[in-house]
């Protein structure tokens, strides 16, 4: 057994601690995702509300849904769902070990359940693509309802398999410094096309990228313009290795360019800023470090620069990275932290300017 927040839970006894994991004969559970789950519950402390029906669609262990019943606060009715029959049995006993009876569980494919009801909160978190449960689950969700997607198939988002990417997501990935982050905008513009369909709209509450997956919060609001409207941020990244250069727009220049995917921001700024990290969690001083920079970059354009990138660019030894971000904002600029990339900065300065500023810093240090 094993305590997650405030939550008890029976796990497989060879349980993955790392990495993405993979199938076993048991059922799956993760100790890595812990961090994940524990910005779940604060996520559905800020947004979930009396009354509503709350999905946790690949439930396994019920790790998550059973954390979100319990720790959020608010009287709802939250569904469990698992089609391996195992799963079910080991969620039951999880709920009934917690005296969670406000709690029901499900033993079918995700799919069909999701054909039948309509949920408030849909989460998917499978194995790999999250593709497969798109659609059933923007059908099933009710207006102004949420989604939340993990996807582990990171290699084709990141670039490494760009056909793969473009059969999955309908776009083409691309190798890049932030190709962390126009993979994370190509998941959530797959989302956005699909949920046009439908006449659908979707409004990113929390998107970002952690360990070896992506995760995304979405709100799916009614309406044809509404749709119109999402669909008008999509986009297309180009990038110029040798100049540093990159850019969004509304057409593909090259062949070489990343998308469609996603060229508006990626937090809610009143959500994170709403959010508070509290000691029952286990991984409470990462949540608080993640929050802080995702309320930093949620004022600043697309993509990012590493300040290795502008320092091989430049030949000049990097300065510390909140002294710089800091220097920019003294010149003008807008500037922030990124939770992609520990070195990586946020700007919407131009890149002469940002150069410029770079040199001008890394030779004054050296002196």
């Amino acid at each position: 057994m094993v305590r997650e927040g405030v939550t008890d839970l029976l796990v497989p006894g060879d349980f993955c601690k790392k990495g993405p994991g993979s199938r076993t004969s048991e059922v799956f559970y993760n100790r890595q995702m812990e961090f994940g789950r524990d910005i779940s519950v604060l996520f559905g402390r800020e947004v979930f509300q009396e009354g509503q029906r709350i999905l946790d669609g690949l439930a396994a262990t019920g790790a998550r849904g059973l954390r979100l019943a319990n720790e959020c606060g608010v009287r709802a009715e939250f569904v469990l769902n698992d089609r391996d029959l195992r799963a079910a049995v080991l969620m039951k006993q999880n709920a009934e070990l917690n005296s969670l009876g406000h709690v029901t569980i499900h033993c079918r494919d995700l799919r069909s359940l999701l054909a039948d009801e309509q949920f408030d909160y849909i989460d998917i978190d499978p194995f790999g693509t999250p593709v497969e449960f798109i659609d059933a689950a923007l059908q099933s969700c009710r207006n102004r309802g949420v989604i939340a997607i993990t996807a582990t198939d990171t290699a084709p988002l990141y670039g490494a398999y760009p056909r793969t990417c473009l059969r999955r997501y309908g776009a083409l990935s691309a190798k890049s410094p932030f190709a962390h982050e126009t993979g994370l905008r190509i998941l959530i513009g797959f989302v956005v096309r699909e949920a046009a369909k439908l006449d659908r709209a979707v409004e990113p509450l929390l998107c970002y990228h952690a360990d070896h997956y992506f995760r995304c919060y979405l709100r799916i609001v009614n309406g044809a313009m509404r749709a119109d409207a999402a669909m008008g941020k999509l986009g297309f990244v180009s990038y110029d290795k040798k100049t540093m250069r990159r850019e969004m727009a509304l057409e593909r220049a090259s062949k070489s360019d990343a998308g469609p995917l996603w060229a508006g921001s990626l937090h809610s700024k009143d959500l994170v800023r709403a959010m508070r990290t509290t000691g029952d969690l286990g991984t409470a001083p990462r949540c608080a470090k993640m929050i802080e920079i995702w309320r930093e970059e949620a004022s600043v354009p697309p993509m990012f620069y590493s300040m290795d990138e502008l320092a091989r660019r430049t030949k000049l030894s990097p300065p510390k990275l909140a002294e710089f971000i800091e220097h920019l904002a003294e010149k003008g600029a807008s500037a922030s932290r990124t939770h992609f990339d520990p070195k990586g900065i946020k700007t919407d300065a131009p890149l002469a300017e940002l150069l410029r500023n770079y040199r001008s810093m890394a030779k004054a240090r050296a002196k």
